[in-house]
């Protein structure tokens, strides 16, 4: 009795730790946004269309690596240091 007790005690920290690691990749998915968008609006004359294009980039990335969160944050990290270097470019 006491190693059923215990396997219902591990699979209720297990599912609990699943809900929270899920919520904080959508806590880190919105904050990566938030800076996409601050960082997109550096000025410039085609900044909408721009800024356009990384919001398709940033969700084409995050679709494609949600279950891979290494290369979600290298994915991410290459993302904003392209809007940096447009950022740096047009200023």
């Amino acid at each position: 009795m006491k190693d059923f007790v215990d396997k219902m005690r591990l699979k209720e920290m297990a599912e609990e730790d699943i809900f929270f690691a899920k919520q904080d990749i959508e806590l880190i998915d919105a904050l990566q946004k938030k800076k996409l968008v601050k960082l997109a609006k550096c000025g410039g004359s085609d900044e909408k269309q721009q800024a356009e294009a990384f919001q398709e980039r940033f969700e084409a990335i995050s679709e494609k690596h949600k279950k891979k969160p290494r290369k979600l944050l290298k994915s991410y990290r290459r993302l904003l240091d392209d809007i940096k270097n447009a950022c740096k470019r047009r200023g």
